[in-house]
């Protein structure tokens, strides 16, 4: 847990950032997985901020589970989370389904309609900072990661690394930001609109 963990700036407000950071994604499958999600620390959280799939449907699914997936830094258990924490990669070989019932619609949900079958999760750092991470997944294609698929991986990290937006400590997510300058406006408007005694 010797890590750094920062926020980075938040992604979806660096535009340029953000088509690259998607472009890496999208080549990355169908050549080293089946879909593949990066994410990145905001605040507390962790976030989706770009996603590819191999089929239409495979993307519709993903990103709807960036929108409403939010993973904390301090879930045990979460891989992506774990990963963040520790910065070292991480390797699944084989992820079976719980059976359990899920409501339709729910991050479980999502999850098992992905049908994730093997997966390998790798640290994203900015400088010193363990800025994100990006989970690579084989599903439907059968395949199965082993450790030699460990160098191919890092090369899209490094392209990521690349374009990442700089760390900025202690950053708010950006919804939350937006949110927190809306209260402030109103606040300010009613502040000048309100009779004075």
């Amino acid at each position: 847990m010797d890590e750094r963990v920062r926020s980075i700036s938040p992604i979806a407000a660096d535009r340029a950032a953000h088509r690259s950071i998607q472009e890496i994604a999208r080549r990355a499958v169908p050549a080293l997985a089946d879909f593949a999600v990066v994410f990145m620390v905001a605040g507390r959280s962790i976030v989706g901020v770009a996603s590819a799939h191999i089929s239409p449907a495979g993307d519709r699914l993903l990103r709807a589970l960036q929108r409403i997936y939010r993973i904390r830094r301090d879930d045990l258990q979460s891989t992506v989370a774990q990963v963040i924490r520790t910065g070292r990669p991480l390797l699944r070989r084989s992820i079976q389904n719980d059976g359990q019932p899920v409501r339709r619609g729910s991050v479980a949900d999502l999850h098992r309609r992905l049908a994730c079958r093997s997966a390998l999760v790798l640290p994203i750092r900015v400088g010193s900072i363990v800025a994100g991470a990006i989970t690579l997944c084989y599903a439907g294609s059968g395949r199965s990661y082993a450790p030699s698929d460990l160098a191919g991986a890092q090369r899209v990290v490094r392209q990521i690394t690349r374009v990442a937006p700089l760390p900025v400590p202690n950053a708010a997510p950006t919804r939350l930001r937006a949110a927190i300058g809306d209260a402030r406006r109103q606040t300010s408007v009613r502040r000048r609109v309100a009779p004075r005694n």
